[in-house]
């Protein structure tokens, strides 16, 4: 037992290391990878991350191509993806620094029904051991992601004029793009894509702007008298778990800066040209 308690021990070390290494907050701006897909999936990222927050305990990246702007997040503790299961998470962009912004828009996913939520939220919480199994019920990494894909369909959208509806489906066809999944050994990786055009970014998005990335806890309502609204039935067969503590269930945020990235072969070719120019 001692031998594994050094390695568990060790892998503790390595991931806090790895944690610290991070910003609390992105610095840098990123073009998004070539090969980017939005499908719940960080292999091309490389499980590489560009900031650890403190405040809401996610890792994560803001990217972009000359079409979107991407983020990417991996949550590995379970009390916060119980969280954004039960909730959601916003992201709302702004025209300039100023954390005011008359027009901001705000995306939102996922955006699970108060009975979908909790399916998901009881059988997580049964993979995790929180409470028994229910005989029947597929908890593995596959059952969860079947699960969660069968109850997430919306994505909440505020602040884009030519979108007048505030929930859309997943398979919209505006160009917003989330998906969510369980990976291995159990983290919760969050991708979404939503198109430069929607947010209207002054000086062609050459200035930097501010950001605001929030996990919204579960409503204040829908705290009270869990057992008597959870059923086996719309629980996925399993009984409702014990009631979280209190810091699980707090609202938490952050806020930070971004600028567009600029693409390497794109700035090369105008630094070329402006060369040129000079010369002759």
């Amino acid at each position: 037992m001692k031998w594994l308690f050094i390695i568990l021990a060790s892998l503790f070390a390595i991931n806090t290391t790895y944690a610290q290494k991070l910003p609390n907050v992105q610095k840098a701006s990123v073009w998004a990878p070539a090969n980017i897909k939005i499908d719940g999936k960080a292999d091309e990222w490389n499980d590489q991350y560009q900031a650890h927050n403190n405040a809401t305990d996610i890792y994560y990246s803001i990217s972009n191509d000359s079409e979107n702007i991407y983020l990417i997040l991996k949550i590995t503790r379970a009390f916060v993806i119980d969280k954004i299961i039960k909730g959601n998470i916003s992201l709302t962009i702004n025209h300039t620094l100023k954390k005011k912004d008359d027009s901001p828009v705000t995306i939102t996913y996922p955006v699970l029904k108060r009975a979908d939520a909790n399916s998901v939220s009881n059988l997580l919480n049964s993979k995790i051991g929180t409470h028994n199994d229910a005989a029947g019920v597929d908890n593995s990494l596959k059952g969860l992601n079947n699960l969660l894909s069968t109850k997430s369909k919306s994505i909440n959208v505020q602040g884009i004029k030519n979108i007048p509806d505030d929930d859309i489906s997943v398979y919209n066809d505006e160009g917003i793009k989330a998906v969510s999944k369980f990976d291995k050994p159990l983290v919760y990786v969050y991708e979404l894509a939503v198109p430069l055009r929607y947010f209207d970014l002054p000086n062609n998005g050459l200035d930097a702007f501010s950001y605001h990335i929030k996990l919204n806890a579960e409503k204040e309502s829908n705290n009270t008298n869990v057992e008597a609204l959870v059923s086996p039935m719309n629980s996925g067969g399993l009984p409702p778990p014990p009631p979280p503590a209190r810091a699980s269930v707090a609202t938490t945020d952050f806020w930070g800066e971004y600028t567009l990235a600029k693409n390497r072969d794109e700035w090369l070719k105008t630094y070329q040209s402006v060369i040129k120019n000079i010369l002759q």
